[in-house]
């Protein structure tokens, strides 16, 4: 009789963990549309995944500037650890992005010089971290350009019956021009 109690237990902790987790490309696919608003019909991205700054944060700055709504210091710290334990590198896997071009560091680095008037999209992107429950997400969007130009934002996503919505954004480096064009 303990063994079907347990059984049942076990079922109703795992039924209700949320919805399944997209992957890091499909994720990428569905919140990274800045390239549609410049009238693109594609953007590159750098192969190599970058970090992710949300390591460590201050809750109360995040509350008072960066935050849309009310999300708890659960879990923020959920993502944080998350962030913190991963140390793996990342690659993106080309053949499952729909707009995204890869491109190797170097290659990036080259087309950031190209002349006035060819204006490109060039990514690095941190590997999306995702809450247990599949509600929340966290990531680090880095525009590359010129020195004094570009930005690197972080980007905190909640799951809605639509998809994903930005519901917070943090500056990290640069002229965030990222920033005010919506994901």
């Amino acid at each position: 009789m303990r063994i079907i109690y347990l059984f049942l237990f076990v079922l109703i902790v795992f039924a209700g963990r949320g919805q399944d987790l997209p992957s890091k490309e499909e994720f990428v696919n569905e919140t990274i549309k800045v390239y549609e608003s410049k009238g693109a019909s594609s953007f590159y991205l750098v192969a190599g995944a970058d970090t992710c700054r949300f390591e460590k944060f201050d809750y109360d700055e995040w509350v008072k500037y960066h935050l849309q709504e009310a999300v708890p210091l659960v879990t923020l710290n959920e993502l944080a650890y998350k962030v913190h334990i991963s140390r793996e590198p990342y690659y993106w896997k080309q053949d499952k992005l729909k707009k995204a071009i890869c491109i190797s560091a170097k290659t990036a680095d080259s087309l950031i010089d190209v002349p006035a008037g060819h204006k490109m999209e060039i990514f690095s992107l941190s590997p999306p971290f995702f809450t247990d429950d599949g509600q929340y997400a966290v990531m680090d969007v880095n525009l590359l350009g010129k020195p004094g130009s570009g930005g690197g934002i972080t980007y905190l996503y909640r799951r809605k019956k639509d998809g994903w919505h930005v519901v917070g954004a943090k500056q990290n480096w640069g002229q965030g021009e990222i920033i005010k064009t919506p994901l």
